[in-house]
């Protein structure tokens, strides 16, 4: 933060008061430069307004400077799959205003249009069209403006650069920042609607796609090098003046109640200032972190293998979860609803015609975010006023859920965004800003909490486990005439806040309710009972992972497929495309296939290079294996080469190619970054990632306990192949998609390699050796 903003911060001034004050020098995440900030802007005007923009007005999107620069504002948050830069392409080439010249300022509730929380690779989809019409209602408005500046109609005017001209008069030229002279862009261009389905300036005209010269060029994300060098600043670097340090006690049970604490001993820490008790809720707060470290860990500490009655602090013994070798049944019995996915024909009358029919059940376990960075939040509760720092996905509901928590006005609310080092799926940064909220309301001062390495692996909400069932059958000639796929999925959408349900308000929710099986039936089979079962708790939380449910469904789906074209002796590619109607599946697979290579063969048929069957020799046993799938109109074909140690059952990917499609790509580099980070990250919940836990508490609470891909495991390339990614065609998302494939191709891969299928995972090394004994 520099000298000047400083002083404004201590004057109270806000962001956007800071703009007006300093001409329009904006304090912002910069895009294309390094942040210049150690510290948050800190003390705030008692009177300013902490509501957000009217959304219907051009100043709650754009703001431009003296200097002609540009400042977007964003409701939509960065989780690091480079939608910053993707939205500010998106504005820039609507603005006609040069990209380099453009900052973004990113989830400050005071200061964006709530366009809804930043998941389930949404916010180019939907936000993309809300920034592209805002920001050719600013080139409209800037027209307008320089109309009446050089007196003449607006027909006559050119716009290029961030600067306007008269047709065929260049010394008749006047920049966007000249133009607007310091003031503030409060223009009405109407909207309506909310969040996702909100509609901006809906009646101003948008550029022709065909004529787009930003959206679609490669762009290299600025925030790399300084998050690759360490001068990134992430919420967890983010320090306020007269902050306290935070950490919460937590229980040896993960459902026990709180019966004592006995605080001998805590006043001789140096720094230590409190311990915070509300109703199961235990924490302590001191000076620096290292007093914090040391209260909680006296009064008490999950990792002690002695049990609940290790610390100070003595809580009630629970051995509530469910057995972890009986978790699948469990998972079967997990009350919820029933509902169709899919129903044609009938199954049971086309079995009777079948020459050939398959069954199998496939299982995925717990699995967690891991998240590098544990999560972080600051917190300033002053009587009836809250300010937040976090780097949660969803900022604007999340200053809703923490009035609520505080009973605090909302119109005296705010959350301040900064990126997280691990923010994306609902891990534990919620929790964070909660507990921060608690301990500040009870301090009276600002209250930083860093979650513990262990608080991270243990209590961030976990992907659940899910068991599927499938049942498929073979006519005469090879071809599906029955399929049966039902799934038992918990939630995946389980929002309630630890320190809410802690403090007796577990209706603090997050309002986003149940998650639901995301499953698209991907075949026409005439024959077809497709149906999810379940949606409840069981045992631990569980929310959102990384394409909640359909990494996990499309597993099962794609590997079965696989199954039944081994048994029809027929080659993996051939077999679905001879099974599928949708043009852009089959376009997918066309083209990775053609990427890679392919040659049409039988499952495991085995070629010169090592695939095929066992052979009893011990020499490793070479595989390819290919799955597709659709999720959210994004369709992804995933094809890789695998090599199986037969003598340890070690897996080493080899290449990996990917054909994606998600319509219009803005940011070619962006998106090729997150099909890769896709591949890898999904790579590691595949070969390595499962959550153990006993009947009081997660185990798995360090990365011995919970390994994840290393460097050298990362497979030797991944080629990427962007399909219908033109501009006639409508964007979608694609910050999840290329996960849901992986785990399919290589247990495919694996069984045409060594003749073993995998039906659970993860596949580490001692599951494959059992399976090739086997």
């Amino acid at each position: 933060m520099s000298g000047r903003e400083m002083e404004c911060a201590a004057a109270g001034l806000g962001r956007r008061d800071f703009l007006h004050a300093s001409g329009g020098l904006v304090i912002a995440f910069s895009l294309f430069g390094a942040a210049d900030a150690t510290l948050a802007e800190t003390a705030d005007a008692a009177t300013r307004s902490l509501a957000p923009p009217p959304a219907g007005r051009l100043y709650a999107w754009l703001a431009v400077h003296p200097d002609n620069t540009a400042t977007l504002f964003t409701g939509k948050v960065e989780t690091g799959t480079g939608v910053a830069t993707a939205l500010a392409q998106i504005a820039a080439e609507e603005l006609d205003f040069p990209l380099d010249r453009l900052d973004v300022v990113m989830g400050t509730t005071s200061e964006t249009v709530d366009q809804g929380p930043s998941y389930g690779s949404r916010t180019i989809r939907y936000a993309g069209p809300q920034i592209r019409h805002a920001a050719a209602a600013g080139r409209e408005a800037l027209l307008g403006l320089a109309a009446a500046h050089f007196q003449v109609s607006a027909n006559q005017l050119a716009t290029g650069d961030g600067a306007i001209s008269v047709a065929g008069k260049p010394d008749r030229t006047i920049t966007y920042g000249r133009l607007v002279d310091g003031n503030r862009l409060n223009i009405e261009i109407g909207a309506s609607g909310e969040r996702f389905a909100m509609h901006v300036a809906p009646n101003v005209r948008t550029k022709d796609p065909s004529t787009y010269r930003i959206v679609g060029r490669p762009v290299r994300r600025k925030d790399i090098p300084g998050k690759m060098t360490g001068q990134f600043t992430y919420v967890q670097d983010v320090r306020i003046p007269g902050m306290l340090h935070g950490r919460v006690v937590r229980p040896y049970g993960v459902g026990a109640t709180l019966a004592s604490v006995d605080e001998t001993g805590l006043k001789d820490i140096p720094g230590f200032v409190r311990v915070v008790r509300r109703d199961n809720f235990l924490g302590v707060v001191a000076e620096t972190e290292w007093g914090a470290i040391q209260a909680a860990a006296k009064l008490g500490s999950t990792l002690d293998p002695s049990g609940p009655d290790a610390g100070q602090a003595k809580w009630s013994r629970w051995e509530g979860l469910p057995e972890m070798e009986r978790i699948w049944e469990t998972v079967r019995k997990t009350a919820g609803r029933n509902s169709t996915v899919a129903s044609r024909g009938s199954v049971e009358a086309a079995l009777s015609n079948a020459v050939r029919t398959l069954k199998a059940t496939y299982r995925t376990p717990f699995q967690m975010h891991g998240s590098i960075g544990p999560s972080c939040a600051i917190a300033d509760v002053q009587g009836d006023r809250a300010t937040f720092w976090s780097g949660t996905q969803m900022p604007h509901q999340t200053r809703h859920d923490m009035a609520k928590l505080l009973g605090i006005p909302l119109e005296k609310t705010e959350l301040r965004w900064f990126e997280a080092s691990g923010g994306y799926g609902r891990n534990g940064l919620d929790h964070a800003v909660a507990d921060a909220a608690v301990m500040s309301q009870a301090a009276g001062r600002p209250v930083r909490v860093q979650w513990m390495r262990w608080d991270e692996h243990g209590w961030e909400p976990k992907g659940p486990p899910i068991v599927q069932d499938l049942l498929g059958a073979l006519d005469k000639n090879g071809r599906v005439i029955a399929w049966r796929h039902h799934m038992w999925v918990p939630t995946t959408g389980d929002t309630h806040l630890i320190a809410a349900e802690l403090i007796g308000k577990p209706d603090v929710t997050g309002a986003t309710g149940l998650g639901r099986p995301a499953v698209t039936y991907a075949y026409r089979f005439a024959n077809a009972d497709v149906a999810g079962h379940g949606e409840g708790r069981v045992g631990l939380l569980t929310a959102w992972l990384r394409s909640p449910a359909q990494f996990e469904t499309t597993f099962a789906m794609e590997s079965f497929i696989d199954e039944l074209a081994a048994a029809a002796g027929q080659d993996a590619l051939q077999f679905r495309l001879a099974h599928l109607e949708d043009p852009r599946a089959i376009g997918v697979l066309k083209a990775a296939a053609g990427k890679y290579g392919w040659e049409s063969r039988p499952i495991g048929a085995g070629k010169p290079d090592g695939s095929g069957k066992p052979d009893g020799s011990g020499k490793p046993a070479r595989g390819r294996g290919i799955a597709w799938v659709n999720r959210d109109d994004v369709r992804v074909a995933t094809i890789a080469d695998v090599t199986v140690d037969r003598s340890n059952g070690a897996i080493k990917v080899g290449r990996v190619v990917v054909a994606h499609d998600c319509g219009l790509v803005v940011n070619p580099d962006g998106l090729r970054n997150q099909v890769e980070g896709n591949v890898i990250q999904s790579l590691s919940r595949t070969l390595h990632e499962e959550v153990a836990f006993d009947r009081a508490h997660v185990t798995s609470r360090d990365w011995m306990g919970y390994p994840i891909l290393r460097f050298t495991e990362i497979p030797d390339s991944i080629d990427v192949v962007l399909v219908n990614s033109g501009p006639e065609y409508p964007a979608y998302g694609a910050g999840e998609p290329a996960t849901c494939p992986t785990a399919a191709v290589i247990g495919n891969a694996i069984f045409d390699a060594i003749g073993a299928r995998l039906r659970q995972t993860p596949f580490r090394p001692e599951r494959v050796k059992a399976a090739i004994n086997a």
